[in-house]
């Protein structure tokens, strides 16, 4: 695949988000009118052909193949170009102070991005003058927009803010490195996407027929595979089943926690994060999820966050869309936020701003144009909007992996107070981070020695 071969729809995109609008409108007027049965009649079948239409679609995009992205493990490492694969055999001296740069710098750039996630560049930077904040940031918002209004289950968005924080907020990014982590526990280093399926119904709170934006504990395709598994639907089926977000971001936001067990070990990182991503992705979003895990590894033996992303790159297709705009953007070497975004939305125009592809490219520049300044990485990583909770936190993670925990300001650290807030079934209100660190420390000694 090359960027040549991209369809870009997006007029047509626009006109069917206004004529849905005009549907949901015409709907809204029949109850005025008394919702007459040949209404009710009529909806039903518009849902019935709407359904028809979206499986048609799902067949269309699962049939369509191409030699430079294939879909299975064993095809994907033979498209790899030449690697290190596994940077030491020993237990890193300095794994711990890496890993909590890591782990905080997750929760730091998650936390930033998370008050204004999907906000354009514009309204959010128009956000930081009416608060009297920096842009881009410096320290965690003073403010945000609707503080009272419901943030993943258990928060409130007030909760992102400096003044009002008194943990890690509750977030499904800052979630899904928990639940790798209970995957690996539970089920060890040869667990299977069914194992993964038990996890999530085990600890995510989404029953059948649950819809309303304050109870979502997970998002987009996840919360659709979780709604299929719940339904009885049975993997791979229920990965794919009503899917459009195949290629997005959400796998690579769960890819954190195989990074930090396997430090130094990036061909491992990228063969768990394949075997997790897989259930609900495919192609470019299963490579991102390869690439973040394989970077986030090496970043634990490397100096510069650069090196470990071109070690990342190693571990996908070399020819597939993915690595196409990995390797432009390190050629690109934008000053800040603004030509980074300029750039990226100039060349993927039309591209959904949630996929892996265009939100990866945003984490890289971001790391670019920080040269390791943790407070300038995640900072400009945020700045760039697009699921700017998810890049600032893999950006902070690789990032903190790269510097270690004692080279991230302490502005960006204390708030937390050493716990997150979770929502997770059969688990505490509170996790300490110190002991979710010595888990996961747990956990990469035990690989090491396998």
């Amino acid at each position: 695949m090359t960027i040549e071969n991209i369809c870009y729809i997006p007029a047509s995109k626009f006109l069917l988000q206004e004529k849905m609008d005009e549907l949901v409108r015409y709907l809204c007027l029949s109850a005025e009118y008394g919702c007459p049965t040949e209404g009710k009649n009529l909806f039903n079948e518009f849902q019935k052909n709407l359904n028809e239409i979206l499986d048609q679609y799902q067949h269309l995009v699962l049939s369509q193949k191409d030699s430079d992205e294939p879909d299975d493990l064993p095809t994907i490492q033979k498209l790899r170009p030449s690697g290190v694969r596994k940077m030491t055999s020993n237990f890193p001296s300095d794994y711990r102070r890496r890993l909590e740069g890591a782990f905080y710098g997750r929760m730091a750039g998650c936390t930033l991005g998370a008050a204004l996630e999907f906000e354009p560049v514009d309204k959010a930077k128009a956000w930081a003058l009416r608060f009297g904040d920096n842009f881009p940031l410096t320290d965690y918002w003073s403010q945000v927009k609707d503080p009272e209004a419901t943030h993943y289950i258990v928060g409130k968005k007030i909760d992102l803010t400096k003044g009002h924080m008194d943990a890690v907020p509750p977030d499904d990014d800052t979630i899904y490195t928990l639940l790798s982590l209970l995957l690996l526990e539970e089920y060890g280093f040869n667990f299977t996407q069914e194992n993964m399926a038990d996890i999530w119904k085990k600890y995510l709170p989404l029953e059948r027929g649950e819809k309303a934006p304050g109870n979502r504990g997970c998002w987009w395709g996840e919360r659709q595979m979780l709604q299929n598994l719940l339904d009885g639907m049975k993997l791979p089926e229920a990965g794919t089943f009503r899917n459009p977000n195949l290629q997005n971001i959400a796998a690579w936001t769960r890819a954190d926690t195989y990074g930090y067990v396997c430090a130094g070990w990036p061909e491992k990182a990228a063969e768990l994060a394949y075997r997790d991503a897989s259930a609900n992705h495919r192609r470019n979003g299963v490579y991102g999820s390869m690439f973040m895990a394989a970077t986030i590894a090496a970043a634990f033996l490397v100096n510069d966050p650069i090196e470990a992303v071109k070690i990342g790159l190693t571990e996908i297709p070399k020819d597939c869309l993915f690595a196409q705009g990995i390797r432009w953007a390190l050629e690109q070497q934008p000053k800040d936020y603004q030509q980074a975004y300029d750039l990226v939305w100039k060349r993927y125009n039309g591209m959904f701003n949630g996929s892996a592809l265009t939100n990866a490219l945003h984490v890289v520049m971001g790391l670019q144009i920080g040269n390791c300044d943790f407070t300038k990485t995640i900072g400009e990583t945020v700045a760039m909007s697009g699921d700017n909770d998810c890049t600032g936190a893999t950006a902070g993670s690789i990032i903190g992996a790269v510097i270690g925990i004692n080279h991230i300001p302490s502005h960006w650290v204390d708030p937390f107070q050493d716990r997150m807030h979770i929502y997770l079934n059969d688990q505490p209100e509170y996790l300490e981070i110190q002991n979710v660190c010595d888990r996961i420390e747990l956990l990469a000694k035990k690989l090491i020695n396998l």
